[in-house]
């Protein structure tokens, strides 16, 4: 398969668990704290998770395993990623909710939760086996507001390349298997929404870094809208990647790290700052601190569906491919390659239905 459109649906899954891998690395830490102990971070590393407990009032409690994670192993965005991924083959074009939630049941493995998916997830696993409807999962799953809910969303704009209103539309309805919409100050579905649209523009023929940043913008009500144009403002004016951690580690400090409108701002800030180049902008990301493996994938997935792989090294893409072989504990080993397969092929059949409808409504005229 070669077409502009096929390198890019790969380029941006192969991006995206090299992004989640070498930024859980970072994830949570002070940007001092990365360079104290990592200098500046660029290259897959190996990492020890240790097994910690935190009780929970109703339900199991959140245990997470003791595990050695071999490079390019990932974490739980990027197994949400590939459910989704599944989700969209499995159908041959786009989902709903409920499809997602049938992924969920049928790949998820629960002794597996707190390994790479977290054990927040098993809310989401349980609710759903138990018969709540996937588009009301959202209501109970842990930690509302975070961007864990975009963590999965880019092969939602793929699906849907180059119809940005549609992306939104269908990752409003995607996104609350693991949130709710617009309710208490809760943008996180407005935030993937954004990131559908803008991977889905980025796709589009004559595409920049602006306009990808403006149609992700559209997607946003007021008071969301005003805080990532804040990060945005602050790229423009500084133009330094190193000023721009400062600065959103100042106004940030003593807040959660994965609030979804502050990683969308420091994502498009970071995209705009590296004009659209997926390698550097995933490398600043993983060394700007707080969530950087969250801002690491929002960057690079819209920096490669805009520009295609670039100068992103193919042995990250060669050591992904080898461990997925390999890893007993995700919820798929499908192949980087065999996933892009099926997400071209979705996309191309997305692309007959819509021109039979247009023959459709032709034939009124």
């Amino acid at each position: 398969m070669t077409s502009t459109l096929y390198d890019r649906i790969y380029a941006v899954n192969a991006v995206a668990p090299i992004a989640n891998s070498m930024g859980d690395l970072t994830e949570g830490m002070h940007w001092r704290e990365v360079e104290e102990t990592f200098g500046f971070l660029e290259e897959l590393l190996p990492q020890t998770i240790k097994a910690r407990t935190r009780k929970a009032d109703w339900g199991p409690d959140f245990v997470w395993h003791a595990m050695d994670r071999p490079p390019g192993q990932t974490e739980d965005g990027q197994e949400r990623h590939r459910l989704v991924c599944e989700a969209i083959i499995a159908k041959n074009g786009r989902i709903n909710c409920a499809d997602l939630g049938r992924a969920w049941v049928d790949l998820v493995k629960p002794e597996n939760f707190g390994k790479l998916l977290g054990p927040q997830d098993q809310v989401i696993y349980w609710s759903l086996f138990a018969g709540v409807p996937a588009h009301e999962v959202g209501r109970f799953a842990a930690w509302p507001k975070a961007h864990g809910t975009s963590k999965m969303i880019q092969p939602i704009g793929l699906v849907n390349a180059c119809d940005p209103l549609q992306a939104a539309a269908d990752a409003h309805n995607v996104g609350r298997i693991k949130d709710i919409d617009g309710f208490n100050a809760n943008y996180a579905i407005e935030v993937a929404a954004a990131l559908a649209a803008g991977c889905a523009h980025a796709i589009t023929q004559g595409a920049t870094v602006g306009s990808v940043i403006d149609t992700a913008l559209a997607q946003l009500s007021s008071a969301p809208r005003a805080e990532v144009e804040q990060g945005l403002q602050w790229a423009r004016e500084h133009k330094d990647w190193k000023v721009l951690r400062e600065l959103f580690a100042k106004r940030y400090e003593h807040t959660s790290i994965s609030d979804a409108v502050e990683v969308l701002s420091s994502s498009l800030a970071i995209f705009y700052l590296c004009d659209g180049d997926a390698h550097q902008g995933m490398l600043w990301s993983v060394n700007f601190g707080r969530d950087t493996d969250d801002r690491a994938y929002d960057v690079a997935c819209l920096a490669s569906a805009l520009n295609g792989l670039g100068t992103f090294p193919r042995e990250w893409i060669d050591i992904v491919e080898d461990q997925l072989k390999t890893d007993t504990v995700t919820v798929s080993n499908r192949s980087l390659k065999e996933t892009a397969d099926g997400l071209y092929k979705a996309t191309l059949n997305e692309l007959e239905k819509s021109k039979a409808v247009q023959k459709e409504i032709e034939k009124l005229l």
